[in-house]
């Protein structure tokens, strides 16, 4: 109802409705009087509402005929989400003008602009006097942008002149002419911060990133940048997320190195992975490069810098419950020759069944496995091949054991045959030629398999968080025969297809396994995990009387979470160990460590790689990685990082020493909420390049 023509003053208990020329406006107080016919004064926990806006004070003077609010004492306007404080507000609910002194602004989810004067000039845009802008709680914030004058949306942007940056009370910047910032509560497009840092081979170099939130599924980002002592180039990124479950990337590096020989060299990847249907799949990853040492001479991470090869495959994949068809282009960039030597596959169709009963023969089992190929390259021979490889078995249950005896055909034809060999520069082997004649290798192959499981519960009792452990032994024999017609003059296109000889080979198995459970917390599933396996194996051609390569693996995890793995292969014919690995991760108190060491004969590499993190405080984390030759002593990689994070901000300085004098002092500071990380990292470095290998 509308407040009574008295001058007494009132009490009222519920939300009181007053009559003015821009509406009805909503006032609660402890005590609400009418001192003139227009004029209304509130006193004590003050609420006055006029739509979405919200004020709220010790003391509010209200005049109903002009609209105009003045409001003093622990002053709060809320603007629709956005939140106000200051010691006096002028505020208009006919116009929605205003103007709050010694004002706090505070926007979700974690922005605060303070000014002297903010006067209002819409819903939720200010203009700011000797203002300040930050992210970070506590007087004074740990960073703080001061600015002289400033145009706020607190749904959308800040910007401003005559600012500088100030680190507390220091103003480590002390003058920037033009200042702005996205108030982001959901992407949005602008300038990123600039990068800029310094390379013993590159020189200074400079980005400066824009990114595009074109809708809400998709968005892109551009980065022109330069190199003082290469040329000039730019980042491409562009993402998109559809509904169905499709989504991808494309991402491109281009650089134009008009410092040295005006080449042009550039870098292209894509992702995309699409549903098209029940159990149907589109997949791609590509990557393609201008040349060999793109790669080598721009790329970041020691991977991919020493990447030997880039690959790029476009398959699509249907699934049924006892199939699966693999349509497949493949190819690929050798990055180690410059002679076009590559042996693509356009397109590599394959088809497989796995065991499934043989129509209604009781216990039979049959599966498939066949695959048409075109194969396609420049240098060396290329052609069709289709390989059809069906197969029936039947297991035999004997107690503990399982026999499962098979028979299997294979054929293979090829639209090539092989007339010769020549060599040819730059081309490691011989080159094969070969005419139109098409060859059909037939093969049969007999055989079978004896294998077991044998396993034991042992109940530990919760020693050491472990409740319980499992214990299985699995040995594994396998025997097959194998003889064909018409093996010679193929083409040697995949070796575990094209060169299958005569053999009647042995192959053996023993795996011994430990599997651990940890003890149930309350509300929580048990930890399971493998504790222990070593697995070694074997094969002899009976018919050759010759020793394949054995091999083992060892894995020791004593708990979920810290493991040991080695594998190695022995060769009895050269009696030598072509490659052998071991590596070690482990959870340290508040980080975690991890070392590594391979080896390969006859070229004995001897290769250390070494990694750690660790936080010691809430604020600090160190990290480090380590790659290193040790038969050369040659330091192929070593990075060392140091991070600070606090609640507004977290900075990161990052050495990094490489083997070809191309050493780098990085830094990345990230201030929560503004644009993004102000770092050093640029190129390609910063682009994520799949299909390297």
């Amino acid at each position: 109802m509308a407040v009574a023509a008295t001058a007494e003053a009132q009490q009222p208990q519920v939300p009181v409705t007053v009559p003015t020329a821009a509406g009805d406006v909503t006032i609660i107080a402890d005590q609400l009087e009418q001192a003139a016919p227009d004029l209304f004064i509130a006193t004590g926990n003050v609420e006055l509402t006029k739509g979405a806006a919200r004020l709220m004070a010790d003391r509010i003077e209200l005049n109903r005929a002009t609209g105009d609010a003045v409001a003093q004492g622990r002053v709060i306007f809320y603007d629709g989400e956005d939140q106000l404080t200051g010691q006096r507000i002028e505020y208009n609910v006919k116009t929605g003008a205003g103007v709050v002194y010694q004002a706090e602004a505070h926007g979700a989810p974690y922005y605060r602009i303070m000014g002297e004067r903010m006067e209002r000039l819409g819903e939720s845009v200010y203009h700011v006097k000797k203002g300040v802008f930050t992210t970070c709680d506590g007087d004074p914030p740990d960073w703080a942008f001061h600015f002289g004058s400033a145009t706020a949306d607190l749904n959308e942007f800040l910007y401003g002149t005559g600012a500088s940056f100030w680190v507390r009370n220091i103003p480590l910047i002390p003058f920037v002419p033009f200042f702005a910032a996205a108030i982001r509560r959901e992407r949005q497009t602008g300038f990123l911060f600039p990068k800029f840092g310094q390379s013993s081979r590159r020189g200074f170099y400079a980005e400066l990133p824009f990114f595009w939130a074109i809708d809400d599924s998709q968005d892109l980002t551009f980065s022109p940048l330069v190199y003082s002592n290469l040329g000039e180039g730019f980042n491409l990124e562009y993402r998109y997320l559809l509904p169905e479950s499709q989504r991808g990337r494309v991402g491109g590096f281009f650089m134009q190195e008009t410092a040295k020989h005006d080449a042009s060299r550039f870098v292209g990847t894509t992702r995309q992975d699409w549903k098209l249907g029940p159990r149907t799949w589109l997949k791609v990853d590509a990557t393609g490069v201008s040349e060999d040492r793109v790669l080598q001479d721009y790329g970041d991470a020691l991977a991919q810098r020493s990447a030997q090869r880039v690959e790029s495959n476009v398959f699509v994949t249907r699934s049924w419950d006892t199939w699966n068809l693999v349509g497949d282009l493949f190819a690929y960039q050798d990055l180690t020759t410059r002679r076009p030597v590559e042996l693509n596959r356009l397109p590599d169709i394959r088809l497989v069944g796995t065991p499934q009963p043989l129509h209604d023969v009781p216990g039979v089992l049959w599966q498939f496995d066949g695959s048409a190929v075109r194969f396609v390259r420049v240098i060396g021979s290329d052609g069709d091949r289709v390989d059809l490889h069906p197969r029936v078995s039947r297991p035999i249950p004997l107690d503990v054991l399982t026999l499962t005896p098979f028979v299997g055909g294979r054929l293979t034809g090829y639209d090539r045959t092989v007339t010769g060999y020549h060599s040819a520069v730059g081309v490691a082997g011989l080159v094969e030629d070969t005419n139109d004649d098409t060859r059909l290798r037939r093969l049969v192959e007999v055989g079978a398999d004896l294998e077991t499981k044998v396993s034991r519960v042992f109940d530990t009792g919760g020693v050491w968080n472990i409740d319980a452990m499992l214990h299985t032994i699995e040995p594994r024999v396998n025997y097959t025969w194998t003889a064909g017609k018409d093996k010679d003059r193929l083409p040697q296109w995949t070796a575990a297809v094209d060169n299958i000889q005569d053999s009647s080979q042995l192959e053996y198995s023993l795996t011994n396994r430990i599997r651990g459970r940890t003890v149930a917390l309350a509300n929580a599933e048990p930890v399971r995990w493998e504790m222990f396996r070593l697995t070694l194996g074997h094969a002899y051609d009976v018919r050759k009387d010759q020793w394949a390569d054995a091999f083992g693996t060892l894995i020791v995890a004593p708990t979920p979470y810290a493991r040991f793995r080695s594998d190695l292969s022995y060769s009895p014919a050269a009696h030598n160990f072509p490659a052998v690995s071991a590596g070690f991760s482990t959870p340290i108190r508040r980080g975690q460590v991890d070392l590594g060491v391979t080896y390969s004969d006859p070229s004995h590499n001897t290769f250390l790689q070494g990694g750690f993190f660790v936080s010691p405080w809430a604020w600090l984390t160190t990290r480090g990685s380590i790659n290193w030759e040790l038969r050369t002593s040659t330091f192929a990689e070593s990075r060392l990082a140091m991070e600070l994070h606090w609640q507004c901000w977290a900075l990161a300085i990052e050495l990094i020493n490489r083997a070809r004098r191309d050493d780098e002092i990085r830094f990345t500071l990230n201030l929560l909420g503004v644009a993004g990380p102000i770092t050093t990292s640029v190129g390609l470095g910063a682009i994520e390049s799949g299909g390297q290998r």
